[in-house]
């Protein structure tokens, strides 16, 4: 169940020969809009927030603090077989914080391009016994919409959405990249 959160107007990104920068202005608007999706709909006491390493990071941290949750949890994998734009391997799971005792979850992920990192993610969490609720997406692909989920009955919430392909940098690695 793809949804993309209300509110958003300006939803789609527009790439620079298929380089588009995330911007701060960018970012605190959709995870504020999460944020509030979030608090809507679901019990804070009784959720286990998940972010994604390496690129669901920064998003679990701010919305961990506009939720006023401070427990939070991360699962590692790795999909890349390099630093490379696109180069996809197979999904390899790494190490995770998870909570024992909280069974429900919601995943937080920066971008969803194919969707494998994502399904396999949940298919992770559900061999641990974790009912996973929601997923929340800074980006799509656009490409992504086209895709049957195998997870479908999962709601994939999202605010922005990118041209097929396109590269995103955020902008904490492209100051990042501009510093060093």
């Amino acid at each position: 169940m793809l949804k993309r959160l209300e509110n958003s107007t300006n939803y789609k990104l527009h790439s620079n020969k298929g380089i588009i920068k995330f911007n701060y202005d960018e970012y605190i608007f959709a995870c504020k809009l999460i944020a509030s999706s979030i608090k809507s709909k679901y019990d804070l006491d009784d959720i286990e927030i998940i972010g994604l390493a390496r690129g669901g990071l920064p998003m679990l941290v701010t919305l961990s603090h506009l939720l006023g949750i401070r427990r939070v949890s991360m699962i590692q994998t790795q999909m890349s077989n390099s630093d490379n734009c696109h180069d996809y391997g197979d999904l390899r799971y790494i190490s995770d914080n998870l909570v024992p005792n909280k069974k429900n979850c919601i995943l937080f992920e920066d971008i969803i391009y194919k969707g494998k990192t994502t399904n396999g993610v949940i298919e992770l969490l559900k061999n641990k016994g974790k009912n996973v609720l929601a997923v929340y997406s800074l980006i799509i692909d656009e490409d992504f919409k086209k895709i049957k989920e195998k997870n479908n009955i999962i709601p994939i919430n999202y605010v922005y959405e990118i041209p097929k392909d396109d590269w995103v940098y955020f902008f904490w690695e492209v100051d990042l990249k501009e510093v060093i």
